[in-house]
């Protein structure tokens, strides 16, 4: 299952769905789009470029018993992109789901662009542990590595 504001993704797999949102009347949000997925039982929920609150809704989905996701988030780092989700969520929720962000996700692979030639590298690939409750709940914990319990593997490719 493919959900994209514009179509950028490319996947090959024979047995894709590519859900596009819709800005004209009738209006289809990237929340629409993540709902009707649902009922799809899709066994891969592949969102591109996560921008708005639709980042809450795609951590509910991927929470909800589906064996893989992945999603695109622009960031300056892996940890930075984990922040930045957090701030997303923000938008429409007051309480961060500190435990179901380190649920849903087993990775955040940075990849950035090489300025010497046209092109991409991943630099970092940082491995989630599993939520460390005591500091989950607390909205005082600001490190990573405190929120989320982390290996942090750095590659040049």
């Amino acid at each position: 299952m493919l959900i994209e504001d514009t179509r950028e993704l490319q996947c090959s797999a024979p047995d894709r769905v590519e859900l596009l949102t819709k800005n004209t009347e009738p209006k289809v949000t990237m929340n629409d789009l993540l709902r009707m997925t649902l009922r799809l039982r899709p066994d891969r929920i592949v969102i591109g470029e996560v921008r708005g609150g639709e980042a809450l809704a795609m951590l509910k989905a991927w929470n909800t018993g589906h064996p893989g996701g992945v999603a695109t988030i622009h960031a300056n780092s892996a940890a930075d992109a984990l922040h930045r989700l957090e701030d997303l969520i923000g938008e429409v929720s007051q309480i961060i789901p500190h435990r179901s962000i380190a649920s849903a996700i087993n990775l955040v692979v940075f990849i950035e662009r090489i300025a010497a030639a046209s092109g991409r590298r991943i630099s970092q690939i940082v491995e989630m542990g599993k939520p460390d409750m005591e500091c989950a709940e607390k909205t005082s914990c600001t490190e990573i590595a405190r929120k989320y319990p982390t290996r942090l593997h750095n590659h040049v490719v």
